[in-house]
């Protein structure tokens, strides 16, 4: 027996969604309540020209009150297609019409 199945390490290794993102997988970014809540898949991404990241559900009627912030990890973890968005540079956005859909990248 390894020293990792002794103490329960790499065992859902496997399961693990796989991680892209050259940022921390701890890095805080803005997400809304009705991702968070698993209501709505994430439709809308910006990486924002100070480095941030949003990752919403595509809504035009959020307010103050629906901001969230969780870890870049967990918003992979709740969508592992935003992968596919690991490359897309600062002061760009893109936007899909559901999960599956190609990415369309605009400038923010």
């Amino acid at each position: 027996m390894s020293l990792f199945n002794l103490f329960g390490k790499g065992k859902n290794d496997q399961n693990k969604p796989e991680f892209k993102f050259n940022d921390p997988e701890n890095k805080a970014v803005f997400t809304c309540n009705h991702v968070v809540d698993e209501k709505c898949p994430i439709l809308y991404a910006s990486h924002d020209t100070d480095g941030d990241w949003q990752f919403l559900c595509g809504g035009n009627d959020h307010t103050e009150e629906n901001a969230k912030l969780i870890s870049l990890k967990n918003a992979v973890e709740l969508d592992n297609t935003l992968n596919e968005l690991f490359e897309m540079p600062i002061g760009v956005g893109a936007e899909r019409n559901g999960i599956g859909e190609k990415w369309e990248p605009f400038r923010l």
